[in-house]
């Protein structure tokens, strides 16, 4: 069974996330063999994320301010007193170290590292929350929608896998008067390279799909699509 990603979907959810992890990591017995600079990490990355929020949060509060000053300058009342402008200081608690930017692509691979260790199992990863929910699948209404463009001379298939392996790709053109499997894609596009039954005539190609799963056609059969090429 496939699994979501078991990093949350919002900024302040990782946060929160990432606070568990790190306590879950510290808790870990010396086995593991998790040196000092690979905690000293997590922890800098911990700190720099939680406080870019922070920061965040001061810069949005600071122009509502800012928003204040410039509609008291517009709208207020005359008076002989000058309005000083709003300064904005940073929050406190700024970390001490900068840390280089891609945070949760190095907690991943982190993560990866873990689960390679002998003494990973499924409770150590409930543990650490490193172990995303299960992808429920509801086949009853699981139904592919195509995309076409002409691209460089050719049918362009774009397609969103959503939760399947791929799509069973149908086809009907020109003179046929029935669909034909056209290919199994694995991939979210394919390009339809065939030339045209008749060269230099206007053709019209009709397309349309199945989810695939296990080699096995899932859900319901996507509605025909179709373009001239």
């Amino acid at each position: 069974m496939r699994k979501k990603s078991f990093l949350p979907a919002t900024d302040y959810e990782r946060e929160i996330w990432y606070t568990a992890f790190y306590n879950g990591v510290v808790g870990l017995p010396a086995a593991w063999n998790i040196t000092k600079d690979q905690i000293t990490s997590l922890l800098n990355d911990m700190n720099a994320f939680r406080y870019s929020l922070v920061f965040l949060n001061a810069v949005v509060a600071f122009n509502e301010t800012c928003t204040a000053a410039k509609d008291l300058l517009k709208k207020g009342p005359i008076s002989t007193v000058p309005q000083a402008f709003p300064v904005f200081i940073p929050p406190v608690g700024m970390p001490l170290v900068a840390v280089a930017p891609g945070i949760f692509k190095r907690v991943t691979r982190f993560i990866g590292q873990l689960k390679k260790n002998d003494l990973y199992n499924d409770a150590v990863g409930k543990i650490l929350g490193v172990i995303g929910p299960e992808i429920v699948v509801d086949y009853a209404t699981l139904r592919p929608v195509l995309v076409l463009s002409i691209s460089g001379g050719f049918v362009h298939i774009k397609y969103v896998r959503k939760q399947s392996e791929g799509i069973y790709l149908y086809c009907m053109r020109g003179t046929e008067t029935s669909f034909t499997l056209l290919a199994t894609i694995t991939k979210a596009t394919y390009n339809d390279t065939r030339p045209n039954q008749v060269v230099g005539v206007v053709e019209k190609r009709q397309y349309k799909a199945f989810f695939m799963e296990g080699d096995v056609a899932v859900g319901i059969e996507g509605a025909v699509s179709y373009i001239n090429c």
